[in-house]
């Protein structure tokens, strides 16, 4: 009966193991545990003689304490069952380890150990029986040999199953441990790997004797557990740490978390760390780096906003884009006086005779929001400022029209804008290209009447209709205006012979200051401009409300009753062309 009761205790204990080649893993634990500085695994193939099968030997040797008899008799084989005396009891769990050995499913499992001049062999059979015998020659140190008869082709697999089972688990242990496969003819490979450290000012290390744990924000997201090197469980923080997770749902997009402690507690497969005071300890450290990585993250964006290159202030932001779109709490944004950090850098502006690499203009949220007319930032390529200007009308002539006048333009390359995009966005603020959203159009009267008579007609109509202060001017923009988002543009501020114009969708939103007036711009070479103008002799009434319509919309944000704009309109209208 209680030969029955430990032998299924023993199924269950070798059931428990993920895969077979766990042993590989606590035959290592057991290696430390004994102090050896090694761990050396060999995989032979011997031929039989009468068979096309051949013999596996797995070899495993440590320099380790090794076991006396009185280990061995005591604790190692009190779960196995001696094949003199076939008794044993369930007392005693130091061979609990090796147990998994016998997952492998060996025929025959050679136990070699030494100690203080004792040195024995133990031989286990199939059934998990041993016999235990003393040996004349001294040993040090422990060796197990598993011996599994099986077809040749197996070799390959066999051999890279250990290979696998040894890099994950235990490539991070502090002892040298070695697998030579004497098939391949190769060299011993040497098991062994450190966690990456990403750049040290977006990581942190706490370091507190065999207690160490590092957080650090980089992509993918990752998180390993350890105790003395030991891998205990991998994979991502969601899966690992859920309460980490719950604590802190807006970074574990970006947290690379490595924990090495001997406070982690594990089932008996360690297959699983279990909650306790340990682990409850290691997530109070690991939310407090991850507060501190949040704040080290912002200085770091302000020191690199006007002196790193490009692509270090890029990577910086697309880890406060995680943060951003994860919700960072208002409580943190405040506590950080988000609004007030110089996040953003706008385009270098060359002075005449300078020599010297410019350094980039640095705004902050609350700045920018301040400068803007409206709520749309525009971004152009961080090295415009280099280009010349080969008409009046290209990016690199409106860009020194913008710098010359004051305007704030953001700098940023296409694959800036899911960053930036989200940090605007915080601030209430939309984007777009200085392609889109600005021109320098040339101040002169236009040269079709038809078009002059048309714009003064809604002009007078839309200031009549509930428009005040609007002023309405025509501009020849020139090639390439398909891009224009609106209609009708906001005039910034002129320079010489040109006005800066800004076409935005959010003119509904504009900023009215004091009781100037507002000056919008409209292409001459617009299509609905020109239909109209075409119909105005025909039909003036049609022509008209259809064009103070569209403007009105676009300033309003919402569709004008158009019967109160014609009836506007009406004392303005010039009579239709007689037949």
């Amino acid at each position: 009966m209680v030969e029955t009761a430990v032998d299924a205790l023993l199924d269950r204990l070798i059931r428990q193991f993920a895969s077979p080649y766990d042993f590989l893993r606590e035959l290592v634990q057991n290696a430390m545990d004994a102090g050896s500085d090694r761990v050396e695994v060999t995989l032979a193939t011997h031929p039989c003689e009468a068979s096309d099968e051949v013999v596996f030997e797995l070899r495993i040797v440590d320099t380790g304490a090794g076991m006396d008899a009185s280990i061995l008799e005591e604790e190692f084989t009190r779960l196995f069952a001696s094949s003199k005396t076939d008794d044993r009891t369930m007392a005693g769990g130091y061979g609990i380890g090796f147990v998994s050995v016998f997952a492998w499913e060996p025929e025959a499992v050679l136990v070699q150990t030494g100690r203080a001049g004792e040195a024995w062999e133990l031989e286990f059979d199939r059934d998990r029986k041993f016999v235990l015998t003393p040996v004349d020659m001294p040993f040090e140190g422990t060796t197990i040999t598993l011996l599994r008869r099986g077809p040749r082709h197996e070799h390959t697999g066999i051999a890279e199953a250990i290979r696998d089972s040894l890099w994950r688990w235990c490539r991070f242990c502090p002892l040298e441990i070695s697998f030579e496969d004497l098939e391949a003819d190769e060299p011993p490979e040497l098991i062994h790997d450190k966690p990456s450290p990403t750049t040290a000012s977006l990581a942190i290390t706490i370091a507190e004797g065999d207690h160490q744990i590092h957080v650090a924000l980089a992509v993918p997201p990752s998180t390993v557990l350890l105790r003395r090197g030991l891998i205990l469980a991998e994979g991502t923080p969601s899966s690992l740490l859920p309460e980490i997770t719950a604590a802190e749902p807006k970074s574990v997009g970006h947290l690379q978390i490595w924990v090495d402690s001997p406070e982690l507690k594990t089932t008996l497969a360690r297959d699983k760390v279990v909650d306790g005071p340990g682990m409850a300890r290691v997530r109070k450290q690991i939310l407090a780096a991850i507060a501190e990585l949040r704040t080290r993250l912002l200085n770091e964006l302000e020191q690199t906003a006007a002196h790193i290159s490009h692509p270090r202030f890029s990577h910086l932001h697309a880890h406060l884009r995680v943060e951003l779109e994860g919700a960072a709490s208002p409580a943190w944004q405040h506590e950080q006086k988000f609004g007030q950090r110089q996040l953003l850098r706008g385009v270098p502006r060359v002075d005449p005779g300078q020599t010297s690499e410019p350094r980039f203009r640095t705004w902050s949220l609350d700045e920018l929001k301040a400068s803007l007319p409206l709520p749309t930032a525009i971004y152009a390529e961080p090295k415009l400022y280099t280009q010349k200007s080969q008409n009046p009308s290209d990016d690199a002539a409106v860009l020194a029209m913008a710098q010359e006048l004051g305007f704030a333009l953001i700098a940023a390359e296409f694959t800036d804008l899911p960053w930036l995009r989200v940090l605007l966005q915080s601030a209430g603020l939309r984007l777009q290209s200085l392609h889109q959203g600005l021109w320098r159009v040339p101040i002169a009267p236009p040269a079709d009447p038809r078009l002059a008579a048309l714009v003064a007609a809604v002009q007078a109509g839309l200031q009549h209709a509930g428009f005040p202060g609007i002023r309405l001017v025509l501009g020849h923009y020139g090639p390439q205006t398909e891009h224009r988002p609106t209609l009708v543009g906001l005039e910034f501020g002129r320079s010489e012979s040109h006005a800066l114009v800004v076409h935005s969708e959010t003119l509904a939103t504009l900023r009215r200051r004091g009781s100037a007036p507002i000056t919008l711009w409209l292409d001459d070479e617009d299509a609905m401009l020109m239909a109209a103008a075409k119909l105005l002799a025909t039909s003036p009434k049609t022509a008209t409300l259809a064009l103070a319509c569209t403007i009105a919309t676009s300033i309003s944000g919402k569709p004008p009753e158009s019967e109160k704009i014609a009836e506007a309109l009406a004392p303005y209208l010039p009579p239709p062309a007689s037949d």
